[in-house]
């Protein structure tokens, strides 16, 4: 008899739907764009750029902070508490990317982008090549904002801190978790604000992303997420 130990446990197989969860936010991210860019339903963009936005400095070497929201991704993988809780994470990933695919093709809102080019050094790289790499729409919500705060809702609720629910029994028990949820808040901060000071994101897409990831954690974390 065949043996598969890489999908032979519980915790395998939810690593393993966790990357085909991965594959969907890639796959539907990059086409959904490349149809908002192409826009073949001449839908409206949603009026969401505000004075703030303008004011808001272009800052290319914050770029480092929103490039590192693809490692932050896997950290779930090496982290979760249990099977469970990774695959009501994955459940909740798909939903928030499923519902900003639709809002992506219904209003492919666009952000005008300044030019990478004039950008000296290492930090020019990487932003050109962010802004090659992905057309200037699917803005609203930000999937780098939802995605971080989607991540750092999950650790802080097997951690034992509940947000707006609050309880701290279990902290003591688990620093390690504790201290992985206050990483990845800090890092969703800096993803949030590299978004709007490279121009690659407006102020009401970080905070419609940040909403989002919150109700999915009402929706997925509540029960049965920290470990037993």
């Amino acid at each position: 008899m065949l043996k598969f130990p890489w999908i032979e446990t519980e915790m395998a197989r939810a690593r393993w739907m966790y990357v085909l969860g991965l594959g969907y936010l890639l796959i539907g991210y990059l086409g959904t764009n490349e149809i908002a860019a192409a826009n073949p339903w001449a839908r409206p963009a949603l009026p969401i750029a505000t004075e703030f936005d303008a004011m808001l400095p272009f800052t290319p070497w914050t770029v480092i902070f929103y490039v590192m929201y693809y490692p932050l991704l896997a950290t779930p993988m090496f982290f979760a508490p249990n099977p469970l809780a990774l695959t009501r994470l994955t459940l909740a990933q798909v939903v928030l990317n499923s519902f900003s695919y639709v809002i992506f093709l219904l209003f492919p809102t666009p952000i005008n982008r300044p030019p990478a080019v004039p950008i000296e050094g290492y930090f020019h790289d990487i932003l050109d090549l962010l802004f090659r790499a992905d057309h200037p729409y699917n803005t609203f919500p930000s999937l780098h904002v939802a995605q971080t705060c989607i991540l750092a809702l999950f650790f802080l609720n097997y951690s034992g801190v509940r947000p707006f629910g609050a309880t701290l029994h279990g902290i003591a028990a688990n620093r390690f978790a504790l201290g992985i949820s206050v990483f990845h808040c800090a890092s969703s901060f800096l993803v949030a604000a590299s978004a709007v000071l490279i121009k690659q994101h407006y102020l009401a897409d970080i905070t419609s992303g940040a909403l989002l990831a919150w109700i999915m954690s009402v929706i997925f974390f509540r029960k049965n997420t920290s470990p037993s």
